[in-house]
C-alpha cells in the first residue's frame, strides 16, 4: 500500500473530512485531495503531522517503503538522515542469518566428523 492510501485508510478510519485534515496541514481541501489521491506527494512536516492526528507512528504510514530523507541545516551542512528498511527487507535479512548459522553449525559438524 502506498503512502498516500495509508493516509486515506488512516483519515476515512477516524472518520474525518477531507477539509478538517486539509485544515490541520494549513492546505485547502483540494491541495489535500491531490496528495491524498497520490498526484502530490505529501512532504514530510505534513507526515508528522498527520502521525499525530491519526495516532500512529509516522513508521506505519511508510512501512514497506525505503526512504531516505537528507535534513541540511541553513550552511548546507547535513545534520541528519533517516533510513527506513520495508518490514519484509528485515524479514529476509534474519531469515538469511538464521540460514547462514545453520549452514556453520553442519559444516561445524562435518568437520568434526572427518577429524576423526
Amino acid at each position: 500500500m502506498e503512502v498516500f492510501e495509508k493516509v486515506k485508510f488512516y483519515r476515512e478510519s477516524k472518520k474525518l473530512s477531507q477539509e478538517y485534515v486539509g485544515a490541520r496541514l494549513n492546505i485547502e481541501q483540494s491541495q489535500y485531495s491531490r496528495r491524498e489521491s497520490g498526484q502530490i506527494p505529501f512532504a514530510v512536516d505534513e507526515l508528522l503531522k498527520l502521525s499525530e492526528l491519526f495516532e500512529v507512528e509516522i513508521s506505519d504510514l511508510m512501512k514497506d517503503k525505503m526512504i531516505v530523507f537528507n535534513n541540511h541545516n541553513q550552511t548546507g551542512g547535513s545534520f541528519g538522515q533517516y533510513i527506513h528498511f520495508p518490514e519484509k527487507l528485515i524479514e529476509q535479512y534474519e531469515a538469511r542469518l538464521k540460514e547462514k548459522e545453520e549452514i556453520i553449525l553442519l559444516l561445524k559438524q562435518r568437520i568434526a566428523e572427518l577429524e576423526r
